[in-house]
């Protein structure tokens, strides 16, 4: 299958997707960039970064994908998810590659729910790039084939400790540290989802 019709594929399967919004329900939001690559669904590959361990960061040394909150600059939530992506990986999206938006997630830390919202953008890039990371906050980032979040060998827990509980919270593992899990977690379903003809 030729880029092109993929690029098209691809934007047909979003159509399908009507994103819930959580605007109206908190005034804050961090935006994030899913950034996809490949020519087809055999060869898909989906972005992620490995946050650097930060003590006073709520994410620090998860895996995600790359973005962060709004601020008062932004002049749009897309501006957002471009501005924190350029600054995390160097990577300057551009607006003709976005192909589409997955739900509005509310941000939770150690499944405690926050006072803001996550709204994840979907873009598709056909170019080379070259990744520069902003070390203070990003360790590594690295493209992870759909076959790979789909494996059923990979499907596994993540084990968080909450109040003297243990729980047992669905998790990949995609590469040697930390596996998949939380909300990068669940915005990864969301996307599966819909990429699934």
């Amino acid at each position: 299958m030729a880029t092109g019709s993929f690029r098209e594929q691809l934007l047909s399967l979003m159509e399908r997707q009507f994103p819930a919004e959580l605007e109206r329900d908190f005034a804050r939001c961090a935006c994030v960039a899913a950034i996809l690559k490949g020519r087809g669904l055999e060869d898909l590959e989906i972005g992620y970064i490995h946050r650097a361990q930060m003590p006073l960061n709520n994410w620090s040394g998860q895996i995600a994908f790359p973005g962060g909150k709004r601020e008062e600059n932004d002049v749009s939530d897309l501006a957002t998810a471009l501005r924190e992506t350029h600054e995390e990986i160097g990577l300057q999206l551009r607006e003709t590659e976005l192909i589409g938006r997955l739900d509005d997630l509310q941000a939770r830390r150690q499944g405690q729910m926050l006072d803001f919202f996550i709204r994840p953008f979907i873009f598709y890039v056909e170019r080379d790039f070259e990744i520069r990371l902003q070390t203070e906050e990003v360790a590594d980032f690295f493209w992870v084939p759909l076959r790979e979040l789909l494996d059923p060998a990979r499907q596994t827990h993540f084990v968080l400790d909450r109040d003297g509980a243990r729980l047992k919270l669905p998790a990949v593992q995609i590469k040697e540290g930390p596996p998949l899990w939380g909300l990068t977690y669940m915005m990864t379903q969301n996307l599966l989802t819909l990429l699934k003809p």
